[in-house]
């Protein structure tokens, strides 16, 4: 059984609602979303470190589940942890077409996330992040939103221009003991994809950065990257793609995402930034 943040009402597309906590069983034939109320959640990540886990674009919420169920799965951590998927509704039927204007959705989604955590993490220990491509947008928004700073933040193939943290997301860093920005030159998604679709995006519906900057998840942050910003490059031989960073939601014997799993816990561990 694993523990949600649900910010949605539907299985696909939808507007963003504030958080909703609810325990899935991600292995059941059927998905079923049984509530949790607000004076359980608060009880129950008093002391705790927390850990919130943010799937990325086209991610129906049948498909959400079960990634980040077998996500914590595979970080196995401590006792002292909490894990929480964060199920935000950044797809559509048409998600190619709708692609632009989920950048809105994801920005909405981490304000209302990071609402969510001042009014019921008070208690935590610690507040982490783990993202993955426009679910990064979601956790910079968090985190430079929360009235408390975070602690280990995580961006994996982050889907938001690589001076994000000189520019639109300055805040978010300044708010964070660490922040480690995992990329890859091989991400075909961000090379070919995100610069038209965050094209439209600036140009037409008001986003809040530049058109004409490469994806964070691919050329990392410009140099010098400095302290508490830390970057890890994927070699190109290990021929990481934009999916190869979280698990899937159903069989496949691709296990690349292991390998990008196993840096994700190091860092919320507060281990070294280093790829093995």
């Amino acid at each position: 059984m694993t523990r949600y943040l649900t910010l949605r009402t539907h299985d696909t597309g939808g507007s963003v609602h504030y958080p909703k906590a609810v325990d899935c069983d991600w292995q059941a034939p059927t998905i079923a979303y049984t509530p949790v109320d607000d004076d359980a959640v608060r009880i129950d990540v008093s002391g705790k470190n927390v850990v919130l886990a943010i799937h990325g674009f086209n991610v129906p919420r049948p498909h959400g589940v079960p990634s980040l169920g077998l996500l914590e799965q595979e970080l196995a951590l401590p006792p002292d942890y909490r894990f929480f998927g964060v199920l935000w509704p950044g797809d559509f039927w048409l998600p190619v077409v709708d692609y632009p204007w989920e950048a809105a959705h994801a920005v909405t989604s981490g304000q209302k996330l990071a609402k969510y955590i001042d009014d019921h993490f008070a208690a935590a220990a610690s507040i982490n992040f783990i993202s993955h491509s426009l679910g990064g947008r979601v956790l910079l928004e968090a985190v430079q939103d929360m009235a408390r700073g975070a602690t280990q933040v995580c961006v994996t193939a982050g889907a938001v221009d690589n001076d994000c943290f000189v520019r639109q997301y300055v805040r978010s860093e300044v708010n964070a003991q660490r922040t480690a920005v995992l990329s890859s030159l091989q991400d075909k998604v961000l090379q070919l994809a995100y610069p038209p679709g965050d094209f439209i995006s600036d140009v037409f519906l008001g986003d809040n950065d530049s058109p004409w900057r490469a994806a964070l998840g691919r050329s990392g942050p410009p140099t010098p990257v400095l302290a508490p910003l830390v970057e890890q490059p994927i070699p190109p031989t290990d021929n990481y793609d934009h999916g190869n960073y979280f698990p899937p939601s159903g069989p496949s014997t691709d296990i690349r995402w292991k390998r990008a799993v196993a840096y994700m816990r190091r860092i919320i561990t507060g281990g070294g930034s280093y790829w093995v």
